[in-house]
């Protein structure tokens, strides 16, 4: 099986990688939404979790221009939500989005793959975060198993902008090309990373089809299949 060449820092995407970001995304949405219920029914009797999802995801698009927090974002879309509903309340919005951060932390359980492959990996690379979100590492319990992160949103670039792997790079202490970054998303990490020099490895845990123009070099379903490359 082609691998990957044996890189110094190796870098991860978390929300989708390490953890099934989208069930506990819809199950803290949920919690927020019965959080809602409690201060105002009728409010929440207009909304269900689709309809959250949506509008989040609308404002976000309405956002692409710039980078932004994820935080802010999301309680943009429970604002709008709200106003949606007939029910426009800016202080309710504040409230239900710090309920959703405080279950969307709280539920994240690692896959299986993690704990044992970033263990094994770190007695030999240096192991970095580097997304997009707003995953706070000691938010989760996880900041004892890396070595460094990069946030977008404290960067002002987002991937796939060249711009984010040079900084994980450099934050690590090594150059561009000697990076190797692992994620879910066949635009974010797949495109971006080999742009720069560096090698990505796109974890495909769903067996979903990429598109032909974007298909990686180094496709993995399970994270174990790391140590078999880099460590043997």
């Amino acid at each position: 099986m082609l691998a990957p060449t044996v890189s110094k820092p190796i870098s991860f995407d978390p929300d989708g990688t390490l953890w099934d970001f989208e069930t506990v995304m819809r199950l803290s949405t949920s919690l927020a939404l019965e959080e809602l219920a409690d201060h105002d029914p009728i409010a929440a009797s207009q909304l269900d979790v689709d309809r959250v999802v949506s509008v989040r995801d609308r404002i976000a698009n309405e956002w692409t221009s710039s980078v932004i927090s994820l935080k802010l974002v999301r309680f943009e879309g429970f604002k709008q939500a709200l106003i949606e509903a007939g029910r426009p309340n800016d202080d309710l919005a504040e409230h239900i989005n710090k309920t959703y951060l405080h279950h969307r932390y709280a539920n994240i359980v690692p896959y299986d793959d993690v704990l044992p492959t970033l263990t094994a990996l770190r007695e030999r690379y240096k192991i970095g975060a580097l997304t997009n979100g707003n995953s706070y590492l000691e938010r989760v319990g996880m900041e004892q198993l890396f070595d460094f992160a990069v946030l977008a949103s404290e960067q002002g670039v987002s991937k796939p902008d060249p711009g984010i792997f040079h900084i994980a790079a450099e934050m690590a202490g090594y150059r561009v090309d000697e990076l190797l970054h692992v994620g879910d998303s066949l635009v974010d990490e797949v495109i971006g990373a080999p742009d720069v020099g560096a090698q990505a490895v796109w974890i495909n845990r769903i067996c979903i089809a990429g598109s032909p123009e974007h298909m990686p070099e180094f496709q993995i379903i399970s994270l174990s299949t790391l140590i078999d490359w880099l460590i043997g």
